[in-house]
């Protein structure tokens, strides 16, 4: 993949310290914790240097790029200096919570906050399915890729919404309402099988998001020493932008365990795997 194309934004406190930006094209990065190898390393910097040097004595310092990160070595004595980072362009950076879509296009992310950040391998139209709980009456604006979309609550939580224009290696913000707990998206026409823990128990789910209706079989696989009430159902009549789902109980080791649903609902079928905790 090409570097990845950030959006503007400011970095959080890093291990050695902090990166501050003083001006559009100047960052600062103050030492506070020397690295044992004297190496510092900002991660997430797509703007390209143009030259990096000690701020104190105006020393040209070695730096070099790592993927989208800057590493910089600090000279080999003296206190933690503060480096001065003069950047080609306007500060742009990938932030630390990007997802990036798996080999089918799809992010299945768990938000950490009111927003997700996303990248496409390639441009894609997308559609979106939040999961959560929201009032069914409310308002929302549902933003991407330069595209708006207002729905009710009930209208966010029962169907998919787009399609969006996603383009390819950009970094593209997605306001997440409040109340969801999970967000699905993929390309217009995926058919998606999905995990959903619940207490005791599992959701398996398949969702829609093409234009016709689909059937298909799905099929739950277990790892050795493994059990479930069911593991196999059959859909047909899937209308665009619905789900359905099965409630199954599983039981295993202990421990934390990969499962991925087997799904056979035509040529655009895909999974996304879930990490359950038992």
């Amino acid at each position: 993949m090409a570097l990845i194309q950030g959006i503007p934004g400011e970095f959080e406190p890093q291990p050695w310290g902090e990166a501050i930006l003083r001006s559009h094209r100047l960052l600062l990065l103050r030492i506070a914790r020397r690295p044992a190898d004297d190496e510092v390393r900002l991660p997430g910097l797509v703007t390209m240097p143009l030259h990096v040097v000690e701020d104190r004595t105006g020393k040209a310092l070695t730096w070099r790029r790592d993927g989208a990160d800057l590493v910089v070595r600090l000279p080999d004595s003296g206190d933690p200096p503060v480096v001065r980072v003069a950047l080609q362009g306007k500060l742009r950076i990938v932030p630390p919570d990007t997802v990036t879509a798996n080999a089918d296009g799809v992010w299945d992310v768990t938000p950490l906050g009111t927003t997700a950040h996303l990248v496409a391998r390639r441009t894609a139209a997308v559609a979106i399915r939040f999961v959560g709980m929201v009032a069914p009456d409310s308002r929302h604006q549902i933003r991407l890729a330069g595209r708006r979309c207002g729905v009710t609550g009930q209208q966010l939580t029962r169907t998919t919404i787009g399609p969006f224009p996603m383009p390819a290696d950009r970094v593209v913000p997605l306001a997440v309402p409040t109340g969801v707990r999970r967000v699905l998206v993929a390309p217009v026409g995926t058919v998606l099988a999905s995990i959903h823990p619940g207490r005791d128990e599992i959701t398996v789910v398949v969702t829609n998001f093409g234009r016709t209706p689909v059937r298909g079989e799905v099929e739950l696989p277990l790892p050795p020493d493994w059990s479930a009430s069911e593991q196999f159902w059959t859909f047909d009549g899937l209308e665009p932008g619905r789900s359905v789902g099965w409630v199954t109980r599983v039981a295993g080791p202990d421990g934390d365990h990969e499962l991925r649903v087997r799904l056979e609902a035509g040529r655009r079928s895909a999974s996304s795997p879930y990490v359950i905790h038992l």
